[in-house]
């Protein structure tokens, strides 16, 4: 319904003079209040003179008065045939453009041409505003109620321009016009929607629950109106923590074809809001369907549409394909291609510096049209940790925009990078703002921040501060699973596997856990390969490698080769070219069948990393494997000149001494350990083996009786038998069970 009335429609002096007998007649009807006498007067009169403009101007207002809306949109179509510069038949048009949606962009097409006659036209101009609001063309609408408010605005321009800044989520801006209307008079009940979506954004859903509970209308009723009350009630609760109260009171609406967008509108806010991908993965399908029932939908239903469905993994693609052919028919909305390049990113088929490349040039300056911003700045902090080469994107957007959020998307950007300083400054700027300081993913960050600065005991305090909190499942989860790697860093990955239990005990539903688990509980010996591979196998069976975790990488990494994952690697190198251990894998697999080609390719390896010890400890074990000693003592020679008490490389070249040997080499390398690490039990053991090659069996006997159990995978009480019997048979004793 349009919200405003009134648009004159008069007819002129000269145009009197030119009416026929029956024209005359049915104004003269129409007059007296008797509409459907005057429609047979009208139609009397084109059918003797059917290009009369007066004539069908005359049915067209006589079908209006009569509601016959359609019939009345026809015919003031029809005058403009004869007549084109009609005002009446133009004003009629953009009053009638509010009643349907499918005649809103005729509506704006006849104000259009009646503005270029009378630009100062103020009904005109507050009509197209709302037709442009309900098109979802907020930059328009906007455009024109600037000029209006500034024009001692209407009651009704002022409630026109309330509802369409709520729609287009300038809540602030809407409330305050909502309560200069109220000064006016009482809000009318098609308008209660908008306030109450207004009140609830503003921090009051308690207000805007007492505003729409009274209006509620019984289940049955799916007019516009009743089915905006309820999904924004239910939306109302939801926001003020009643979503069970809210899922309830939209189920009457599931499966009612006409409820299918507003009950998608209101899934997708909550499960938006309650992260609740069940409520979103239904809204995606009820506004797919609510997009294919629609004839001609409008800019603003494609748009929103796409917006949701670019939120679901399954519909990405969709939506990306919906704002590219938005883009080409809106050249000009810089919104639309900047989600679509953002998209394509996140899909992969662009990569972000291609991207980058795209937008920068778009946003340098950014639109001067608020809605426009409020689009740009909403698709950039969707985007979860964005790749670096986006950074000038974010900076020149966050010139111009006062957004927190992109500052947070900043920090995250520096912090990836290693500029800790700068990251931790965009933080300190972000938290001093009204959303940082209630946002526990910031405190998640710093705790972060703290961890990679090297204070590993206040990163733990704070994710500790946080559980004690529990803010949310996601928040406590995250928290647990930050707390579980400090205390790996720290030394403790044991006391890190409880933690780690308990980010999965708070969010079951998370799958990346149990990989992080594994991880933990492989690397510290408490669960076999086998075991931890059951886990990678069980994340495959469910989960695609569109977008895999960054557990998942150093799972399949951590676990030894295995030919059966050869493809695994690839496609995840094909994601991650630089991954060390992935790259350590395929090469170990190709030593199978090439060993040639797999000393070249670890050779490669080297030389595209050779400041990280990681790639040399590779080098000294596929050596050793393929028999070379030699290259292997120099590998592992080349990381202790690094690293000269690097106890990893002190084991494993006393091991090639020992291979080689040369027990003594190997023996003083052995002790260089230990007095390093006492407690490096795989040296002791090394060392007992030592003394039994050296024949020193009755030393080597006690060493081995002192390790410690968990000395897997060594099986000590056998090697501690073998020893006994060896012991036994030099000196004549044969053990019984040998007797027979």
């Amino acid at each position: 319904m349009a919200l405003i009335s009134g648009l004159e429609i008069g007819i002129s002096p000269a145009a009197l003079a030119q009416r026929s007998p029956q024209t005359n007649q049915g104004y003269t009807l129409l007059d007296r209040g008797w509409v459907n006498d005057a429609i047979a007067a009208f139609q009397a009169a084109l059918r003797q003179q059917p290009n009369s403009a007066e004539a069908r101007l005359g049915l067209a207002t006589a079908y209006q008065r009569a509601g016959r809306d359609a019939d009345a949109w026809n015919a003031y179509q029809a005058v403009l045939q004869v007549s084109p510069d009609n005002t009446t038949a133009l004003a009629a048009l953009g009053e009638l453009g509010g009643y349907r949606p499918e005649w809103q962009l005729g509506g704006i097409n006849a104000l259009n041409r009646l503005l270029s006659q009378n630009p100062d036209n103020i009904a005109a101009l507050s009509q197209r505003a709302l037709l442009y609001g309900y098109q979802g063309r907020f930059a328009e609408s906007l455009a024109d109620y600037d000029l209006l408010l500034g024009r001692n605005p209407s009651p009704q321009t002022l409630l026109g321009a309330a509802q369409i800044y709520a729609f287009s989520g300038d809540y602030a801006g809407a409330l305050a016009l909502f309560n200069r209307y109220r000064q006016t008079g009482t809000i009318p009940a098609e308008a209660l929607t908008a306030y109450a979506l207004a009140l609830q954004e503003t921090g009051n859903a308690a207000g805007a629950i007492a505003l729409l509970e009274p209006e509620l209308r019984e289940p049955g009723r799916t007019d516009d109106l009743s089915l905006g009350i309820r999904t924004g009630l239910a939306n109302a609760y939801d926001a003020s923590g009643q979503t069970a109260r809210a899922l309830e009171l939209l189920a009457p609406l599931v499966g009612k074809p006409e409820a299918r967008l507003p009950l998608a509108r209101a899934y997708s806010a909550i499960g938006r809001r309650q992260l609740d991908p069940s409520l979103f993965e239904q809204a995606t399908v009820l506004y797919q369907q609510a997009l294919d029932a629609t004839t001609s939908p409008s800019y603003g239903l494609r748009g929103e549409v796409a917006d949701v469905l670019s939120e679901w993994p399954d519909t990405e693609a969709l939506a990306l394909a919906m704002f590219e052919q938005l883009a080409v028919e809106n050249p000009s909305t810089a919104s639309l291609r900047v989600k679509a390049g953002l998209l394509a990113y996140s899909l992969g088929t662009e990569t972000a510096a291609t991207v980058a490349e795209q937008l920068l040039p778009l946003l340098s300056p950014p639109p001067s049209s608020a809605p426009e911003q409020r689009a740009i700045t909403t698709a950039l902090v969707r985007l979860d940790n964005p790749d670096p080469a986006l950074l000038p994107v974010y900076q020149a957007v966050a010139a111009a925009v006062d957004a927190p959020l992109l500052t947070y998307r900043m920090a995250q950007i520096y912090l990836s990078q290693g500029d800790l300083q700068v990251a931790r400054d965009a933080l300190t700027r972000y938290r001093a703002t009204n959303a940082g300081q209630n946002d526990w993913g910031t405190e998640l960050l710093v705790a972060d921040l703290e961890r990679q600065l090297g204070d590993l005991e206040a990163s733990a305090r704070r994710y500790e501060t946080i559980l004690a909190a529990q803010p949310s499942n996601s928040a406590t989860a995250e928290a647990l699973r930050g707390l579980a790697f400090v205390r790996t860093q720290q030394g403790q990955p044991e006391a890190a596997l409880p933690v780690y239990l308990e980010a999965i005990a708070a969010n079951p539903d998370n799958t990346n856990y149990p990989l992080g688990y594994a991880l933990l509980a492989y690397r510290t010996r408490q669960v076999t390969a086998a075991t931890a591979a059951e886990t990678l196998e069980s994340w495959l069976a469910s989960q695609t490698l569109e977008n895999p975790p960054p557990e998942l990488f150093e799972l399949a990494g951590a676990l030894p080769a295995d030919g059966d994952r050869a493809s695994l690697y690839q496609t995840l190198l094909a994601q991650r070219p630089d991954d060390l251990w992935l790259r350590w894998r395929t090469v170990e697999l190709l030593a199978q069948t090439n060993p040639t080609q797999a000393q070249a390719e670890m050779e490669s390896l080297i030389a595209a990393n050779p400041d990280d010890l990681t790639v040399y400890f590779f080098q000294g074990e596929l050596a050793q494997r393929q028999g070379d000693l030699p290259l292997a003592a120099a590998a592992y020679q080349q990381v202790l000149t690094q690293e000269p008490e690097n106890l990893g490389a002190l084991a494993a070249l006393a091991g090639v001494q020992f291979q080689q040997g040369n027990l003594t080499a190997a023996r003083t390398l052995y002790d260089q350990v230990l007095a390093l690490d006492p407690d490096y039990w795989e040296a002791r053991y090394a060392i007992a083996e030592l003394n039994i090659a050296d024949d020193q069996k009755l030393t080597a006997l006690d060493q081995l009786r002192q390790l410690p159990p968990q000395a897997a995978p060594i099986n000590l009480q056998q090697r501690t038998q073998d020893v006994e019997f060896d012991l036994l048979r030099r000196r004549g004793f044969q053990p019984a069970w040998e007797r027979y």
